[in-house]
């Protein structure tokens, strides 16, 4: 997918660019997840759990997303998105190069250890 746009958010905006929610320090129930629905550049929407957003050194910020509907919780397929902004709107760039998807992978995996120990 690239350069996907949201068409609503967990707290039930229309769209999440602009909306004034903080959509990610959002404390939701343990049986509630945020699910977007993004549209790829088909045109065809496609909806996601959003699992965590990493934050590098350099300021750039990622989704990591699954589908929502998943049968093994324990070998999860991730997707990652790199939040942009273009001409004033939020869209989400699909990571296609390999060291900067590792390099997100990595601290999303660190991430997920940190709040296991907690």
């Amino acid at each position: 997918m690239k350069d996907e746009e949201v068409k609503g958010c967990a707290s039930g905006c229309e769209g999440c660019s602009g909306c004034g929610h903080d959509h990610f320090d959002m404390e939701l129930p343990d049986d509630m997840s945020p699910i977007v629905t993004l549209t790829d550049d088909e045109g065809n929407d496609v909806k996601f759990e959003i699992i965590d957003v990493v934050t590098l050194d350099d300021g750039r910020e990622f989704l990591i997303v699954a589908e929502p509907e998943r049968e093994d919780e324990d070998n999860v397929e991730v997707t990652i998105l790199e939040i942009k902004e273009v001409d004033g709107e939020e869209v989400y760039d699909t990571v296609t190069d390999e060291e900067l998807g590792k390099k997100v992978f990595d601290e999303f995996t660190k991430n997920q250890e940190d709040e296991e120990d907690e």
